[in-house]
């Protein structure tokens, strides 16, 4: 992969791992030294990576060094559902969830995202929170555009059932 190339997909890219670290509860710092560092590590290591991969070896570097922050500081990763955008769009997507969700939701949303794996968790917020395609999804997390909508249909049935399950 070229200079010009990598500085592009950097530009695109960078902003939403950035901001998906913010989530998880990284700040602006850690997010942005970690955005960074995985970048560096990829241009270490690129040889060894397809290019069709970069994006989600990128994203993947930077999901390990988060977690990595996060245990070497004693807490855990927390989602911050502040975004109206993930409210709406959940709720406008199965009905179950849209005489459930409000505004004053967040909370016991955290909690039920929580409970769901976390390879479902990121789905359902690059889905729903991001708003990205089913194709960027997957070319992000370097999965099938067809396991992507598999892995989100069971993303939603669990955070259905966990839902249920706390307000049952």
């Amino acid at each position: 992969m070229d200079s010009e190339l990598l500085l592009e997909v950097y530009k695109k890219q960078a902003k939403m791992i950035y901001f998906y670290l913010k989530k998880t509860g990284c700040s602006h710092e850690d997010a942005e030294d970690i955005v960074q560092e995985s970048y560096v590590k990829y241009m270490a290591y690129r040889s060894g990576v397809p290019a069709d991969k970069a994006l989600s070896y990128i994203f993947v570097i930077a999901m390990n060094e988060c977690k990595k922050l996060f245990k070497k500081r004693g807490k855990e990763p927390s989602l911050s559902i502040d975004d109206d955008r993930f409210l709406n769009n959940f709720a406008n997507e199965q009905d179950t969830e849209a005489s459930v969700i409000s505004r004053e939701m967040k909370q016991e949303i955290t909690i039920t995202l929580d409970r769901i794996q976390e390879i479902y968790k990121q789905l359902l917020l690059f889905k729903y929170n991001y708003e990205l395609s089913y194709k960027e999804i997957s070319i992000l997390l370097g999965l099938k555009e067809e396991t992507v909508r598999t892995y989100l249909f069971r993303a939603r049935k669990e955070f259905q059932k966990k839902w249920r399950e706390l307000h049952g």
